[in-house]
């Protein structure tokens, strides 16, 4: 049998003569020309990504993306509430109903608040009215109403003191701030579902309401041993107006507390830090 040999450094072999079937395709189905024999060069810089940053900030909350709620109250460690301006607080005698943002200090609103309250009460009790205050996220659903009974502010009315009431949709009642008797320290607890207190706020010993439009109250632990956070009012010059500030305690992690700290802030909002128009008669209960 006459064969030829495959030529292993050239790899061409002939056809054999008893297999005249034999072919030159040796398996391989890449053409020679398409076969990439030399790396591209880069030639000057590479191409900045299509990403903007004039104007960014940094997400204080971190990646986490909430749905709708109490979630965008997870890892947030203080809040900054900002009353807008209404022209009719301007120009006329009679208050209007509050509006509010709660948003991150230097960064994005998580809700807006708007009260609920009727002209008689606004015209003659001031900021010691009762109302409903709706608090929508991003995302323009309801997440929590805050709602506050027609109260006394002192120990004048001890058998109805201040209290807010915390409820989230569809029904769901979170908890309570309740004012306790007391005769120069304002004191108020906050209570969970369970009416369980979780914290203490106090605030300076005075003897004007006046004096505490400026003034800082205390967050304690519920044995009141330590300081764990502040609920602040004053100016604020990022925003060019008056503020209020609540620094979170560490020890805050569910939503739901932090949510009634919130609705402590606005609380000590209308009790103590909402300024009153000296034009309209109004009686403030002391």
């Amino acid at each position: 049998m006459d064969l030829k040999v495959f030529d292993r450094e050239t790899g061409v072999g002939d056809r054999g003569i008893d297999n005249p079937a034999a072919t030159d395709d040796y398996g391989s189905h890449v053409r020679p020309d398409l076969v990439i024999s030399v790396q591209p060069q880069s030639h000057g810089t590479r191409a900045e990504l299509p990403v903007t940053t004039v104007n960014w900030r940094s997400n204080p909350r971190g990646q986490f993306i909430p749905v709708h709620g109490l979630d965008f109250l997870i890892g947030v460690s203080s809040l900054l509430i900002q009353q807008t301006v209404e022209l009719d607080d301007l120009t006329s005698k009679i208050e209007s109903e509050n509006r509010y943002i709660v948003r991150v200090p230097n960064g994005e609103a998580l809700y807006i608040g708007n009260e609920v309250s009727c002209p008689t009460q606004r015209c003659i009790c001031g900021n010691g009215r009762a109302f409903m205050m709706h608090l929508h996220d991003n995302t323009r659903q309801e997440a929590m109403v805050l709602k506050r009974r027609l109260a006394g502010a002192s120990c004048l009315w001890p058998c109805r003191l201040q209290e807010m009431k915390v409820i989230t949709p569809p029904g769901d009642y979170v908890g309570r701030i309740q004012q306790s008797c007391t005769w120069m320290i304002p004191e108020y607890r906050v209570r969970d579902a369970n009416d369980q207190t979780l914290f203490i706020i106090e605030g300076p010993a005075v003897l004007k309401r006046s004096a505490l439009m400026l003034s800082e109250f205390k967050i304690l632990t519920a044995d009141s041993s330590r300081i764990v956070g502040r609920i602040a009012h004053g100016w604020d010059r990022n925003l060019v107006s008056f503020a209020t500030t609540l620094q979170i305690p560490d020890t805050a992690v569910q939503p739901k507390h932090k949510a009634l700290l919130l609705a402590a802030t606005f609380l000590l909002e209308y009790t103590y830090f909402e300024r009153t128009k000296s034009s309209c008669t109004r009686c403030l209960f002391c």
